[in-house]
């Protein structure tokens, strides 16, 4: 098996695009990663996970919500 190399990337982004929607998951980002940066790749070869998220909380209140069921 061939030896897998690990990157943790910290993205910051303005209050606004979360109230907006934005809220991504490790697919997301392994999907562009996939689309944008190793274009050639195979899925199999390309993993994505994220370390460190915001809380739900503060998520669904900068998207306008006070509680999620």
């Amino acid at each position: 098996m061939k030896r897998k190399f690990s990157w943790t990337v910290e993205i910051t982004v303005d209050e606004s695009w979360v109230a907006d929607g934005f809220d991504p998951t490790a697919d997301d980002f392994k999907a562009a990663i996939l689309k944008t940066m190793l274009r050639d790749a195979y899925e199999h070869e390309v993993g994505a996970r994220i370390v460190i998220r915001p809380q739900q909380r503060d998520i669904d209140a900068a998207q306008g919500y006070t509680e999620r069921a």
